[in-house]
């Protein structure tokens, strides 16, 4: 399963509503995206704080969760992986969750607004996922570019500690944080999600201190 789509899993609840990583949802999939054309050899991602990523093969790839932003991902090559991260045009929610529909992994449920909203009907994959974060947490499994991207992508979303559950085992907050942070820091497009919503998060506060002090 492609690393986009089990991301999609993790912050999917069960129903099919978005878990509380909703403001920043499509970005994390759009993370999880860049980070699985990495590893197909369809863009290449610079070195640096904030690097570059350039489309270095052309076609499809075969994924239908990563060929729909292709076109946009196309005329954005050279754009800094922030930029990318940050890109409406890049959302792959809706084509992951068909893939996962095809594979029967979810049932697509139409609404009336927002969208298609896809349930879980086979539990089994994100559970699979879970444990095999839990023993990566716990130190009995290697960690995979997969797994660093998944636990990167929830830390920086800030959800990591709710959403893990069981599989954090007993680490606490700052425990967890820590253990995920040795374990991702090496993702470029986890670092930029993770920049992002922290400035993001940093102006919120900011302007509701600046409200509430004009207001006393």
């Amino acid at each position: 399963m492609l690393i986009v789509e089990e991301v999609f899993l993790l912050l999917t609840k069960d129903n099919g509503t978005a878990d509380r990583a909703w403001g920043y949802r499509r970005h994390g999939l759009v993370a999880a995206a860049l980070v699985d054309l990495a590893q197909l050899g369809v863009i290449d991602i610079a070195e640096g704080r904030d690097p570059k990523v350039s489309v270095v093969k052309a076609g499809v790839t075969g994924h239908a969760s990563l060929d729909v932003i292709l076109p946009a991902l196309d005329g954005m090559s050279g754009k800094k992986v922030s930029r990318l991260v940050a890109s409406s045009k890049l959302n792959p929610a809706t084509a992951v969750g068909h893939s996962l529909a095809e594979q029967g992994i979810v049932t697509e449920e139409s609404r009336m607004f927002g969208g298609p909203k896809f349930v879980t009907v086979n539990p089994a994959p994100e559970i699979a996922v879970r444990e095999r974060l839990g023993q990566v947490l716990a130190g009995t499994r290697e960690p995979t570019i997969a797994d660093a991207a998944e636990l990167g992508i929830l830390k920086a979303l800030n959800v990591a500690y709710g959403l893990l559950g069981p599989a954090r085992g007993d680490l606490d907050r700052r425990g967890l944080s820590r253990r995920i942070e040795s374990v991702s820091r090496d993702v470029p497009s986890v670092e930029a999600l993770k920049r992002m919503v922290d400035s993001i998060t940093a102006s919120t506060v900011t302007v509701a201190v600046a409200a509430g002090s004009s207001s006393s």
